[in-house]
């Protein structure tokens, strides 16, 4: 290494204006037209419907549904979009198996609760 070249650097980390934290169920993507890697990342459920018709109790509270109006299946939504070059999306592909590998290894994972909501 030259004289007088640093052997240390620091990097800062800050969040910017729009940094959030999304659960991520899969991606899509594929290469750009200027051979970039474009990645796509989304979360998936089930259709939320339209419009719920409810019956009315005699005692007023809400019945039995009716009727349900929306799209049927499974909704992705596309959460963001990432465009990087082949040499990050190398590094990025490492890291993400690095802390899958980790993960694997560790102790199981704490059981998720499903408790219905009322």
């Amino acid at each position: 290494m030259a004289e007088g070249t640093p052997t240390i650097i620091k990097f800062f980390y800050e969040k910017g204006n729009q940094f959030r934290v999304s659960h991520v169920d899969g991606a899509i993507g594929g290469l750009t037209p200027t051979r970039e890697v474009f990645l796509a990342v989304y979360s998936q459920r089930t259709a939320l419907p339209k419009i719920v018709e409810q019956q009315i109790t005699p005692d007023g509270k809400l019945g039995a549904v009716v009727k349900t109006e929306g799209k049927q299946g499974i909704f992705r939504e596309m959460e963001i979009g990432l465009v990087m070059t082949p040499e990050v999306a190398k590094q990025v592909a490492d890291f993400l198996m690095q802390h899958a590998r980790a993960a694997q290894q560790s102790a199981p994972a704490p059981q998720r609760t499903t408790e219905k909501i009322q």
